[in-house]
């Protein structure tokens, strides 16, 4: 399951942001998932939900996700405390 994954790599890029920018707490993820990615939303949303538990920095984090045209996954805001 690919999807799994990709989770790991955003929470992954999630906590290299939280470091750079001082942050403690990641509030809430949008990103963009293109209709012709290949990511099946409901898995990545899963796969995010049970991974981002097993971190103080991202366990109550909220994931938005906006489907859009197009191939890509794209990380397009993150708010953060």
């Amino acid at each position: 399951m690919h999807e799994l994954s990709l989770a790991q790599g955003l929470l992954t890029q999630l906590g290299e942001l939280a470091t750079t920018h001082g942050a403690t707490k990641i509030i809430t993820v949008k990103v963009s998932v293109g209709n012709d990615s290949g990511v099946v939303v409901d898995s990545f949303s899963f796969g995010f939900n049970a991974i981002k538990a097993e971190d103080e920095l991202t366990e109550h984090a909220i994931l938005e996700i906006n489907l859009t045209a197009g191939t890509d996954l794209i990380l397009t805001q993150v708010a953060m405390e």
